[in-house]
């Protein structure tokens, strides 16, 4: 009886010792997981390292980017850039930004390109903003951001790093940084590249799970 009096008041110290704040115990790390599928998946659509669960963060709508801190590329004329996987590219321009999709992307919301260019005989490949949003077609990509060409000058200075895609090392705007000229702003995200008008609040969102407008 001794001997259990005495276990149960050493548990007792030993708990409230956990209860003080000035101890020195620390929680293990904590993982969160994408919902939906995240635009840094690898090119070859490897496994992913962890299965969602009910407890996942979901990927909140996009928004109007903040253009308080976001790298003015006015001077440049345009900028063209991909996302850190290499997958999406896009640009913003003098009037509009557009971002073409990347490989895999689900297509569900896309509509049809004999909707969209029902005479060109092309596929839909991207999504822009101007005054509004608008899908286009086309052959050659209308935002390809070499490193080297004139459409990437606003990254040799920038000190951001390049990413190898398909055989070619493009200029890369890292999660967490924003593009903007006039009212064009594009802003690089875990979530996909975030695109829009700040005067307008037309945009949208690019990712692997798929495009969202800006509502």
């Amino acid at each position: 009886m001794k001997l259990l009096t005495t276990l149960i008041a050493t548990l007792a110290v030993l708990l409230a010792g956990c209860a003080t704040p000035g101890n020195n115990w620390t929680p293990g790390p904590i993982v969160t997981i994408d919902a939906a599928p995240s635009e840094t998946a690898s090119a070859g659509g490897g496994t992913p390292s962890a299965t969602p669960s009910a407890s996942s963060t979901e990927v909140g709508p996009p928004t109007v980017p903040d253009p308080s801190d976001a790298i003015n590329v006015a001077s440049y004329g345009r900028a063209h850039f991909a996302s850190p996987s290499g997958r999406i590219w896009c640009a913003v321009e003098d009037g509009w930004a557009l971002c073409h999709f990347p490989k895999g992307m689900k297509m569900s919301k896309v509509p049809e390109s004999s909707e969209v260019c029902p005479d060109d005989g092309l596929d839909v490949t991207g999504i822009s903003v101007d005054a509004a949003t608008s899908y286009f077609c086309s052959g050659d990509p209308a935002a390809f951001p070499k490193v080297g060409d004139a459409s990437t000058k606003w990254w040799k200075s920038s000190g951001f790093p390049s990413v190898k895609y398909d055989g070619t090392k493009f200029a890369v705007l890292p999660y967490g940084k924003k593009l903007i000229l006039d009212h064009f702003i594009c802003a690089s995200e875990k979530a996909g590249v975030t695109c829009a008008n700040t005067e307008t609040g037309a945009g949208f969102r690019v990712a692997l799970a798929g495009v969202t407008l800006i509502k």
